[in-house]
């Protein structure tokens, strides 16, 4: 009797799942504070062809107003205006919630590449521990996030310039690196093309920062739907694919994996 009992449970819970999948689900996203059509096509990419792989119908929606990373975490716990957001959370604010476990940008959101005088390139490509590179002033302001990080393995940073001041202290010497994002460098280096000013050869900053979907615990069946659409997408190697076609040029434009990696923790 319990046997038969638990077939017919199994079965109803599977059952369930299909007309789940088979139904519209109508997912609201919170709308980005930046801009940046690249980085959202990528996000889109993925929960629409992990969906697809599951057979479920799926409409993605923008909330109107774009909400900080406190507000986010505060709609979703609570189920309220939006229905699964992308984030990089400490595990204190997480725990209100339920995510998938696949990374999203494979942790280049910690990756660090280092602005520095042409002149000092010599200087720089001897650095290969946090002990050699402590002693030189790094610039950061000081309500980003890197500037804590920074400060909490020990190294030497100036957080009270603005960005023109930082700019000026790294043109004149009063700093000597200006630690960006791989992401951001590339551009950032192009509008400061009348310095001269080049990225520190051979090293790269890394910390462990990692983005997931996060969703309400009321939403745990969505949830667990996404993440087994996107456990298909990476058996078929079709995660990879979509990493590469939007990040690839980023990985071997600043030859990212042959750099020596000083590791940074984050207490966050």
């Amino acid at each position: 009797m319990n046997r038969a009992i638990l077939i017919f449970l199994m079965a109803f819970a599977l059952s369930s799942l299909q007309v789940l999948a088979n139904e519209q689900i109508v997912i609201q996203l919170a709308k980005p504070s930046y801009n940046d059509a690249a980085k959202n096509q990528y996000i889109h990419d993925i929960l629409d062809k992990s969906f697809a792989a599951m057979d479920a119908d799926v409409v993605l929606l923008y909330n109107v107003k774009p909400m900080n990373n406190k507000r986010i975490v505060e709609q979703l716990s609570h189920n309220k205006t939006i229905t699964l957001a992308w984030l990089s959370l400490p595990h204190e604010q997480a725990d209100s919630l339920v995510k998938t476990t696949i990374p999203l940008y494979k942790g280049l959101h910690g990756k660090r590449l280092l602005i520095i005088r042409h002149e000092d390139q010599e200087k720089f490509s001897g650095i290969k521990t946090l002990a050699e590179l402590a002693p030189l002033v790094g610039l950061q302001k000081q309500s980003w996030s890197d500037y804590t990080v920074l400060k909490n393995n020990g190294l030497t940073v100036n957080g009270e310039l603005d960005y023109p001041g930082m700019v000026k202290a790294l043109e004149t010497g009063l700093g000597d690196y200006f630690p960006r994002s791989v992401l951001a460098i590339g551009s950032e280096l192009n509008k400061l093309k009348q310095f001269n000013f080049v990225i520190a050869p051979n090293i790269m900053l890394q910390y462990p920062s990692d983005y997931y979907f996060y969703l309400s615990k009321e939403n745990q069946h969505i949830r667990d739907m996404l993440e087994q659409g996107m456990q298909k997408l990476q058996q078929s190697g079709e995660l990879e694919k979509l990493y590469l076609q939007y990040f690839g040029d980023v990985e071997k434009q600043f030859s990212l994996k042959q750099r020596h990696i000083i590791t940074l923790k984050n207490k966050e």
